[in-house]
């Protein structure tokens, strides 16, 4: 019998997939843009509904690396799962590294020539600079090799337990960090750096509520809560971006960060409505998992293309960015996936994608 898939994480790998190119398609102009124009309003408005997408991401791999139905051994995260990631990004760290090197010279009217040392230490911006977005790749690794000890407590601790942690991480790894900046804004007063407990900031806060909200469920009542709390934090992380970026005037996106209580409660959200939705429907379907199995490709891919649009002089602001970001996303993300489907029926070539 072919293996069944839990739809839920196959459609939420493509949410977030695509999540991450439309944030990024905007990104690329955002920062440039004048804070005090409407092609700005209309960006951070976009910007605000893509910044789930990460978190997302990681509670997937929660979800599954924590699980007691798929067991992961010290073993078997070392010879399977870690290389899965591992190879990947030294080869793209190479590539993008390249890529930089060549389109500086480029730009700067110098030889190729010139700059053939860094072409040839590109390798080693795995070490030093790698191209932005390869951040992630580094983050699923450290959360792979920290999984058996999580599985330890997750094996062993109460449903209640699990929640405790989770409540720890939100209070002293999200809200308190983020008071803390508030206040020294507004009122020059800072907390005390010791209260924050600085090793709950971690996304294994957000593994966690993966594994959490996948295996117990959330109940109806709190479902609606978490629902209600979700569509605030977004409305809050726009209205004050967009009033902070006004004021300072220049783009402010401390709101839109991965360890702010709002981003971390709509990607919460996100992942509890497709669990809900799609809860104990399972699928074989083959198109599906390709497309899904192609989410990563796709992640590290996708710069290359909005690179080589901006390069020829194409942005998402005109005529309209509300109109035209979208459509660019779309293209990206579809030019991608074309890309590392064709890529990945290639021997070899799969486990870079």
């Amino acid at each position: 019998m072919e293996k069944q898939r839990e739809i839920y994480a196959e459609w939420l790998r493509i949410v977030a997939a695509f999540v991450v190119v439309f944030q990024h398609t905007v990104t690329s102009i955002w920062y440039d843009t004048p804070v005090s124009s409407e092609d700005f309003i209309a960006l951070n408005f976009m910007n605000s509904l893509s910044r789930f997408g990460v978190g997302v991401f990681i509670m997937i791999s929660g979800a599954f690396m924590l699980s007691p139905k798929y067991p992961h051994t010290p073993e078997k995260i070392l010879k399977h799962n870690l290389p899965r990631v591992l190879i990947p990004l030294v080869f793209w760290v190479t590539v993008y590294g390249v890529v930089d090197a060549v389109s500086g010279a480029v730009k700067a009217g110098t030889p190729i020539g010139e700059n053939i040392a860094a072409l040839l230490t590109a390798p080693l911006d795995l070490f030093t600079e790698p191209a932005t977005h390869l951040w992630f790749l580094y983050t699923i690794a450290g959360l792979y090799i920290i999984t058996p000890a999580l599985r330890v407590f997750t094996e062993h601790a109460s449903k209640r337990m699990v929640l405790y942690v989770i409540a720890l991480f939100f209070f002293f790894g999200l809200v308190l960090p983020t008071t803390s900046h508030i206040l020294d804004k507004v009122f020059d007063f800072t907390l005390y750096r010791n209260i924050r407990i600085r090793g709950t900031t971690s996304f294994a806060g957000f593994y966690l509520t993966g594994f959490y909200i996948a295996q117990y469920g959330v109940p109806r009542i709190a479902r609606r809560v978490l629902y209600g709390a979700a569509l605030l934090s977004w409305f809050l992380a726009f209205f004050y971006s967009t009033y902070f970026s006004l004021v300072r005037a220049a783009p402010n996106e401390f709101f839109f960060g991965n360890f702010r209580p709002t981003t971390f409660l709509v990607a919460a959200g996100i992942f509890c409505f497709f669990r809900e939705k799609f809860r104990n429907r399972t699928s074989n379907s083959k198109a599906l998992v390709a497309i899904s199995g192609c989410m990563l490709g796709v992640y590290v891919v996708h710069p290359l293309f909005i690179k080589a649009s901006y390069g020829l002089g194409f942005t998402p602001v005109d005529p309209s960015p509300l109109i035209t970001s979208p459509i660019m996303a779309v293209i990206f993300f579809t030019l991608s996936l074309g890309v590392v489907f064709v890529a990945r029926q290639i021997p070899g070539l799969k486990k870079i994608l």
